[in-house]
């Protein structure tokens, strides 16, 4: 067998690498009004159904692996259009990932290795359950503003230049720790990403070094993304830890809108051996 997986545009895939990968995104929605803020929208179940009819004209099967429920409504309509494709006799297999951003596209990229359908949903969920998240934004009233934290965190987030460091899970999204000021919010977001790569950067109990891979996302500027990127490799290097890639890439427009201007996440991801 064959197999063609479908992601959403939170993976924040580069487009070269989803088609290097023979990987279908569908975009998420941004929603602008010139008397409001902007807002998002999920695909409807019509382009999903389209998304996937396609990916199933090859005679592959079709997996489909998308944002965390916890933060989009993405996965209830993927599940309504799959529906509609059996009815058509098109079998369509739906995974809600409970990840997003980078986690997502790294476990997409790791079940697009598989050969079916089963292989590669039990890839995207064992790379997707082992990866962390960790990110900054400048500005917490974005994330607010969408229903992503509460107000008592967008309070804490705007005194006294605390800058918390932010995690994505199964549940939303969290506080890994807080500090103060940008610049050392910042060492603070690649060192957590050290220790949960098995590095020596952070005290504390620590996993062992096994291969990782890393994503690195930036709001609107590459040049942030670039130099997020070569801090954090280099120290990757000087704690030891075993990187096998970077995927560098900016957050998708859907998630700018609730992050705001300079956000900069760091996914670790593992390295999963291919399939044989």
């Amino acid at each position: 067998m064959s197999l063609t997986v479908v992601t959403d545009s939170a993976a924040c895939l580069p487009p070269a690498l989803a088609e290097a990968h023979g990987i279908t995104v569908v975009p998420l929605h941004t929603v602008e009004d010139a008397d409001a803020p902007p807002t998002t929208a999920r695909p409807t179940v019509s382009e999903l159904a389209d998304a996937y009819r396609q990916a199933a004209e090859s005679g592959a099967e079709v997996l489909a692996v998308h944002v965390t429920a916890a933060l989009s409504g993405t996965v209830d309509s993927a599940r309504l259009a799959a529906q509609k494709l059996r009815e058509e006799g098109t079998s369509v297999t739906v995974l809600d990932s409970r990840a997003s951003g980078g986690a997502l596209g790294l476990a997409v990229l790791a079940a697009a290795e598989a050969d079916n359908a089963r292989r590669g949903a039990a890839r995207a969920r064992e790379s997707a359950a082992r990866s962390r998240l960790f990110f900054l934004v400048e500005d917490l009233s974005h994330l607010c503003r969408g229903g992503r934290i509460d107000r008592t965190t967008a309070f804490i987030g705007g005194a006294l230049g605390i800058r918390p460091i932010l995690t994505t899970g199964p549940d939303g999204i969290g506080v890994v720790e807080t500090v103060r000021g940008a610049a050392r919010a910042r060492r603070h977001l690649i060192a957590q990403a050290v220790r949960a790569a098995g590095g020596t950067a952070l005290t504390g109990p620590r996993p062992p070094a096994a291969p990782v891979r890393l994503a690195v996302h930036y709001g609107d500027d590459p040049a942030d993304g670039r130099a997020l990127e070569n801090d954090l490799a280099d120290a990757m290097v000087a704690a030891g830890a075993v990187v096998e890639s970077i995927m560098r890439s900016p957050a998708d427009p859907a998630s700018r809108v609730h992050l705001g201007p300079g956000a900069l996440g760091i996914v670790v991801a593992p390295h999963l051996d291919r399939p044989r």
